[in-house]
């Protein structure tokens, strides 16, 4: 494979991630695939009050789970986006570093890869909102799994 190939799972992840979002914790916290690329790419999510508010005394916010699955879901995506054909993606170890509350409405997860080896991927995401405001950055290990 060339530098300008893309490997397999970027080549095949805009046709798939549809599928994906139907069901299960990408739908619950309505994932889209914005863009992507070989070793980055970005998902924005919509966090509902009734689905993911948290009430505080300072008002209502998201609650810090759903932060988590966002970028959780991008590591493991961004991932993918290098993963060959018959390899999956799925979380090792995952560090989440909350930064501030996050308002009710659309976020925005932007990953990358930092490192892969043969079983493994080295990742970091941030979580922001839709003005740009950083509110919480992910590190994950990603293991590759032949099936």
């Amino acid at each position: 494979m060339s530098d300008t190939e893309l490997p397999y799972g970027a080549a095949v992840l805009p046709k798939i991630y549809a599928a994906w979002t139907e069901s299960g914790m990408i739908a619950n916290i309505g994932a889209r695939l914005v863009s992507a690329e070989k070793g980055s790419l970005v998902i924005e999510a919509d966090m509902s009050a009734e689905r993911h508010g948290f009430p505080t005394a300072r008002g209502l916010i998201v609650h810090g789970g759903a932060i988590a699955t966002l970028a959780d879901e991008a590591l493991a995506t961004v991932a993918f986006t290098l993963a060959g054909e018959g390899e999956a993606t799925a979380t090792s170890s995952l560090h989440i570093d909350y930064y501030r509350p996050a308002a009710v409405g659309r976020l925005i997860a932007r990953a990358t890869v930092r490192h892969r080896t043969k079983r493994l991927a080295y990742c970091h995401a941030t979580v922001e909102q839709a003005d740009g405001q950083v509110v919480a950055e992910g590190r994950a290990t990603i293991a590759y799994i032949r099936g």
